[in-house]
Parts: C-alpha cells; sequence; structure tokens
C-alpha cells in the first residue's frame, strides 16, 4: 500500500488531469463514458483523487458518487473488529487512509484507529463542545462539537477538521489542520464571520478541496430557529492567506448542509444545493443547485418551478449533495421528493432541468455507478434510478434499506436500523446482512483497504470479507 507521503504532491496533477482529459477526447465511446467519472475525480490541485486504497472526503472523491472500485471486500462480510475508545457520538463518515482509520466526535475530538486492529492511535481534542442548552435549538446533543465529515489531502499529509467549541459562554466555529500521522495541530482557523450569529450556524455538510483551498459549507440547526444563512467558505490549506466567503442571498436561512457538502469539477467549478429560505416572492438561490468558479463567484444556477412552495413547506432540495455525472451531467435530488438531472455546463435557471423523475424524500447522500443511481430514502427505503439515454427510469426499490448508500465489491451497501445490508446494485435484492452500529442520522459506509467501515453512534465496526 501507498503511504501518504508516498502519493504525487500538488505540481504534477495538472499535467496529470491534461493527459486524462487527452485520452477521454480520442478514445471509442464506450471509453469515453468509462473515462469521463474518473476525468470527474482527478481535479484541481488540491483536490480529493481516490486513491484505490484511501477514502480521504465523503463519497471517496470530489463527485461525491461514493464508489470504492478496487479496493472493496467481497460478500459475505464479516467483522474484522470494534472499537468503543470514541469520546463523543459520531456524525461524520470515517476516512480511511495509510492504514488508519479516521473519526470524529460531537465532544470535539479527532482519533485515528489501526485499519487493522482499531486500535487507538492518538486522539486530538480540538476545544470544548459547545452543550446543546446553548443553542437556538437543534437535535443533536448532549453537545455539538464536530458534526461534518473531515477531509484529508495525501499531497501535503494534512487532515482538515471543522468544529464548534465553546470559548466562555460564546459559540465559535473553527477550523483545524492535524497531522495524520501524529494528531499534532499544524494550524488554526477562526471561520466566524462578522455580524453572524454563530449559536445559529451549523457546519453539517462535508469538508472539501479545490484549488488548495478546503471548501466549508454552513447552514442551520434543526428548526431553522434564529438568524442564519448558507454560506460556503473557501480557507487556504497552507493556513495563510484570506477565506474566501459565498453568502446565500436569501433574506434568511439558504443553508448549504447536504452531509455530502459539495462537488468539484476537474477544471475547479463548485456546485452546492441549497435549503429552503425566507425570500417568498423574489427568488434569491435558495432551494437551488448553485455553479460557482474556484473563487467563489456564481457561474450558473438551478431551481425547480415550484421553488417559492417549497421554501414555505421546508421541502430543501439541498438536502443532499449534487452529484457529478459523466457527459456534464449534475444529479440533485432533495426532501420534495423529485430528482433532476441538469446540465453541468449550464445550469439553466427556474425549471431548465434536462430530465426530472418524482422518488422520494431524500435526505442523507447517494450514490453513481455505470448508469443507476442509488437514492437514501429514510422514509421509504432506498430507490435506484437508471439512467439512459438523457432520461431518468425507475429501476427498483428496497423497503429494506433506507441509510446512505455507498458501491463496493459489486454491491450497494447501506446502514439500516442495526443492519449493514449488500443488496444487488440491478435488482435491489438483499444479498448479505450482518449486524451494525445504528448510525447518526446521514453517514454511509466508507469503503477502502479491503474494509467497509461503519460510524456508528460511539462505535466504529470495520468488516471483511
Amino acid at each position: 500500500m501507498r503511504r501518504i507521503r508516498d502519493i504525487k504532491p500538488r505540481r504534477y496533477r495538472k499535467t496529470i488531469t491534461v493527459w486524462a482529459s487527452l485520452v477521454v477526447i480520442i478514445g471509442s465511446p464506450s471509453l469515453l463514458i468509462a473515462l469521463a467519472g474518473d476525468a470527474s475525480a482527478s481535479s484541481a490541485p488540491g483536490a480529493v483523487t481516490g486513491d484505490a486504497s484511501n477514502w480521504t472526503t465523503y463519497g471517496g472523491t470530489n463527485t461525491r458518487d461514493a464508489i470504492q472500485s478496487t479496493d472493496a471486500p467481497s460478500a459475505p462480510l464479516h467483522v474484522a473488529w470494534r472499537s468503543n475508545a470514541q469520546r463523543g457520538e459520531i456524525y461524520g463518515e470515517p476516512l480511511i487512509a495509510d492504514n488508519r482509520v479516521f473519526v470524529a466526535t460531537e465532544n470535539d475530538t479527532v482519533e485515528a484507529l489501526s485499519a487493522s486492529t482499531g486500535r487507538l492511535i492518538w486522539t486530538r481534542s480540538i476545544g470544548t463542545a459547545v452543550p446543546s442548552g446553548n443553542l437556538p435549538c437543534g437535535d443533536i446533543g448532549p453537545t455539538v462539537g464536530i458534526t461534518s465529515t473531515m477531509v484529508i489531502d495525501p499531497s501535503n499529509s494534512r487532515l482538515f477538521v471543522s468544529g464548534e467549541t465553546l470559548v466562555g459562554s460564546r459559540v465559535h466555529h473553527v477550523l483545524l489542520a492535524v497531522s495524520p500521522s501524529t494528531g499534532a495541530t499544524l494550524f488554526r482557523r477562526d471561520l466566524d464571520q462578522a455580524h453572524w450569529s454563530a449559536s445559529a450556524e451549523l457546519q453539517r455538510g462535508a469538508l472539501g478541496l479545490d484549488d488548495g483551498n478546503v471548501l466549508v459549507g454552513f447552514g442551520g440547526n434543526y428548526g431553522d430557529c434564529g438568524s442564519y444563512h448558507g454560506y460556503l467558505m473557501a480557507v487556504p490549506e497552507s493556513g495563510t492567506g484570506s477565506t474566501l466567503v459565498y453568502q446565500v442571498p436569501t433574506a434568511n436561512q439558504g443553508a448549504i448542509w447536504g452531509p455530502a457538502g459539495m462537488s468539484v469539477k476537474p477544471d475547479g467549478d463548485i456546485f452546492v444545493a441549497t435549503g429552503n429560505g425566507a425570500s417568498h416572492s423574489r427568488f434569491a438561490m435558495s432551494n437551488a443547485v448553485i455553479e460557482l468558479s474556484s473563487t467563489l463567484k456564481m457561474k450558473s444556477w438551478f431551481a425547480p418551478t415550484n421553488w417559492k412552495s417549497d421554501n414555505a413547506t421546508d421541502h430543501d432540495l439541498g438536502s443532499a449533495a449534487p452529484i457529478l455525472l459523466p457527459r456534464n451531467r449534475v444529479f440533485e435530488v432533495g426532501k420534495q421528493g423529485v430528482a433532476y438531472l441538469l446540465n453541468a455546463r449550464r445550469l439553466g435557471g427556474i425549471g431548465h432541468e434536462v430530465a426530472s423523475q418524482t422518488v422520494c424524500n431524500s435526505r442523507g447522500a447517494d450514490a453513481y455507478k455505470s448508469g443507476y443511481l442509488y437514492l437514501a430514502c429514510p422514509d421509504s427505503g432506498m430507490i435506484a434510478l437508471r439512467l439512459r439515454s438523457g432520461h431518468l427510469y425507475l429501476a427498483w426499490h428496497s423497503s429494506a434499506a433506507n441509510g446512505s448508500p455507498t458501491v463496493g465489491g459489486g454491491l450497494v451497501w447501506s446502514v439500516s436500523g442495526n443492519d449493514l445490508l449488500g443488496l444487488s446494485l440491478s435488482t435491489g435484492r438483499t444479498v448479505d446482512t450482518i449486524d451494525a452500529p445504528a448510525t447518526e442520522h446521514f453517514a454511509a459506509p466508507s469503503i477502502a483497504d479491503h474494509l467497509v467501515v461503519v460510524a456508528g453512534a460511539i462505535q466504529v465496526v470495520a468488516y471483511r470479507g
């Protein structure tokens, strides 16, 4: 296995990406389709490239397609190890790199476990977690600390983590870079913005990387209380320089909160989806998919025609992150129960989707592989859509599985209740079932290093084939 320090440094990545693009251009149509997904995973400097032995960001790569194509165990699975070392509840997806599993807790701790045995290697506190009673509303308790999924940049051996901390009686939001090897803090940055109510902002969406920056999205606490806005920030990975900020221009709300965070194209453009906003008479980028440049300048956007009613009924389009698909397509589905296929070159404005399909109230994160989209539907079970000739078709529905999916080893894996289920990619039939810890809300299994790893509420379990 390659260690983190052996992966090519950032300065070579642009050459590699250009070469891959030329291969796609001259290849056959079938090769074009096969490589388009891979090209999406290779991104601008500082991006996550999805090395087969690693799982360094939510969903494995910048496309958020949640696939492990080469390094997954085969069913049936068995428990390799369990760890009860966690000092708080886990809401984010575990990361896997350098033969280690990384998790973060609502008690503001980051922990590194041996991927071979589950042994605790190091633990790092980033501050004092915020008692839930100090917040105006919410559904996380007894403390709120690190809610989002972290991200690793293998090119510079940095693990980035964002958390909520209590300093005296005040709530603060911070970003830290730590060493994956030792847990040592490399830098710490304040994320709080002037004139915002820090206690009303929650950083739930997964972190991302783009063009040498760490991407951090913000929304509100459960209940949409207080005054908050959706934000996307780009913080230099070096720890020096200015933080770029995009604020959703609605009068209030418009959260960027989908658990998988954001998606990033090879050219550095960023796609985010927003939740409901307080602007009901004038469209103001709530319940929208927004394309931003790497400098966080808006380039294009899409919203459904019923955005007003979605605002009024809390039907967030942005309850899941956009997925980047081959052939310059973007997929988005949210709480309003309609899946949208969009044109990544130009999102088109209100009602200009390429295709749509009525599905389910989808919350969490979704997955894509070889023309199939797998949707997390906590209330009704997983739905698979077939993407064919620019249209979306219902392929199957599984009432057994309702957690966020990850594809690997020829199956789609989902934690549902106290079971880890492996489903057939083409039919949804349950192929494998094994006991698992219940997960908190929306974290999907991670797959790398021939392991499937599930971060439960206060336990991490790894499975092998």
